[in-house]
C-alpha cells in the first residue's frame, strides 16, 4: 500500500473507531507508598490520556467515581492502624487501565501505649498523718529517673478491699467474734463508692461474702461459724488477690491472723509475685497466736521454714505499701480495723506517665520522697512494665 493511501486509511479508521484508542496510563500522586494513613485521606491520580472516568477503590470497595480532572477524591479510611489497598481504574476511548497502591501500618515497635501509673502514698510525721502536703512537695523517681506528676489527690479515690479473717482453732475464746466485729467497724467507715469482700478461712475457705458497700451484708449469717481447723494463710492470700484481679482502681487486702501457716499448699515464693503484679496494698493485723507454739512445725514445714514464711509475708506487706499492725487482745481489733480505713482515706494519690516505659515486662523500681523535713512516706516499691 502506498504511503498516502496508508495514511488515509489510518485517519479513516481513527475517525470511525475502527482502530482502538491507546489505553490510558494512570498512577498515584497521593498518598505515597510508604505513608501510614488514618482518617480522611486525599487520593490524587495522574492520567496520561483523555480519560472519561476514573474509579477510586479502597480496600476492595468503590469509594467514588470522578468524570473529569482533577482526578482526586477525599475518603475516610477510619482510625485503625491497618494496611490499606488503594486502586485506580481509568477509562479512555473504551480502554481501561489501573494502578494499585498499598500503604503500611505503623510498625509494632513504633506503637508505645503509656499507661498512667498511680501511687497510693501514706505520709506521716511522728506516727500521725500529714494532711497538708502539696503536689510540689513530692519527688517521684521511676528506675532512678525523675517523673512529672500529672494527677494529684488525697483520699478521694474509692477502694476495693478483701478482708481475710482467720477462722482456725487459734481464733477460739471470742477471738473470731471480735474479728467479725472488726469487719463491721471497717465497713462502717467506708465511703459510698468503697467496696469490700469478706473471706473467712482456716485450712479451707469457710465463708465468703459478695463485694458490697453495706456492712450488714459482709457478716450476714456468720454468727454460727465456729473457729476450728488449721491455717492456710498463703492459700487464702492467693485467693484474695485473685478476687481483686478484675477490680479497677485502688486494691486492698487486709489479713487478720497470727501468720503461722500450717496447711497451705503454696509457699510465699509463689504468692509474692502475684501480690506484686496485683499492686494491692496489703495490711496484716497480727494477732497473738494464742493456742499455737512459738516455734511451729507442720506436715509441710519445719520450724525454720515457718520462720522464712513469716519473713516473706512481712516482705509482701512492706513492698505493697501496707503495714503490719499488732492486735495483742480481742478488745483492740475493732480499732485496728478502723485505723486501716482511716489510713486509706488519708492516702495521697499520685499519677504519672513513665517517661521510659517499653512494655517489656520488667520490674520498675519506684521511689517516693517529700521535700518537707521530718515526713516519712510509704508506698508500693514498683510495678511490672506490662
Amino acid at each position: 500500500m502506498k504511503p498516502a493511501i496508508a495514511l488515509a486509511v489510518a485517519m479513516l479508521a481513527a475517525s470511525t473507531g475502527w482502530l482502538a484508542a491507546a489505553p490510558p496510563a494512570v498512577r498515584f500522586v497521593k498518598p505515597a507508598a510508604d505513608q501510614v494513613v488514618f482518617g480522611e485521606v486525599e487520593i490524587v491520580a495522574e492520567v496520561s490520556a483523555a480519560a472519561t472516568r476514573v474509579e477510586f477503590i479502597v480496600d476492595g470497595v468503590s469509594a467514588g467515581v470522578v468524570t473529569r480532572p482533577p482526578w482526586r477524591l477525599l475518603v475516610d479510611v477510619g482510625p485503625d492502624n491497618v494496611e490499606h489497598e488503594f486502586r485506580l481504574v481509568a477509562e479512555a476511548g473504551g480502554e481501561r487501565a489501573g494502578a494499585t497502591l498499598r500503604t503500611p501500618r505503623v510498625a509494632v515497635d513504633q506503637e508505645v501505649e503509656v499507661a498512667l501509673q498511680q501511687l497510693y502514698v501514706t505520709a506521716t510525721t511522728g506516727g500521725e498523718p500529714v494532711h497538708d502536703l502539696r503536689r510540689s512537695d513530692f519527688v517521684v523517681t521511676d528506675e532512678g529517673r525523675s517523673q512529672q506528676l500529672v494527677t494529684f489527690a488525697r483520699g478521694d479515690i474509692p477502694f476495693t478491699a478483701v478482708l481475710l479473717v482467720d477462722a482456725s482453732s487459734s481464733m477460739t475464746g471470742g477471738r473470731l467474734g471480735a474479728a467479725l466485729g472488726g469487719v463491721r467497724a471497717f465497713a462502717d467507715l467506708m465511703k459510698p463508692l468503697d467496696e469490700t469482700k469478706l473471706l473467712l478461712f482456716s485450712d479451707r475457705l469457710r465463708a465468703a461474702s459478695p463485694f458490697t458497700s453495706f456492712p450488714e451484708i459482709l457478716t450476714a449469717g456468720l454468727e454460727s461459724v465456729a473457729a476450728l481447723g488449721g491455717t492456710a494463710l498463703n492459700d487464702a492470700l492467693y485467693v484474695g488477690l485473685s478476687r481483686l484481679e478484675e477490680r479497677q482502681g485502688r486494691r486492698v487486702v487486709v489479713v487478720l491472723s497470727d501468720g503461722i501457716d500450717t496447711h497451705s499448699a503454696l509457699d510465699m515464693t509463689r504468692v509474692l509475685p502475684v501480690a506484686r503484679r496485683s499492686r494491692a496494698l496489703i495490711y496484716w493485723i497480727r494477732t497473738s497466736g494464742a493456742g499455737k507454739q512459738a516455734r511451729q512445725t507442720s506436715f509441710w514445714r519445719d520450724a525454720k521454714n515457718h520462720d522464712v514464711e513469716l519473713d516473706r509475708l512481712r516482705e509482701a506487706v512492706a513492698v505493697s505499701g501496707g503495714r503490719v499492725i499488732d492486735a495483742p487482745s480481742p478488745d483492740g481489733v475493732a480499732e485496728v480495723f478502723r485505723s486501716v480505713v482511716r489510713e486509706l482515706h488519708d492516702h495521697y494519690v499520685l499519677g504519672y506517665y513513665p517517661s521510659h516505659r517499653r512494655g517489656d515486662g520488667r520490674w520498675h523500681k519506684v521511689r517516693v520522697e517529700v521535700t518537707r523535713p521530718g515526713v516519712a512516706v510509704r508506698t508500693s516499691d514498683g510495678y511490672f512494665d506490662r
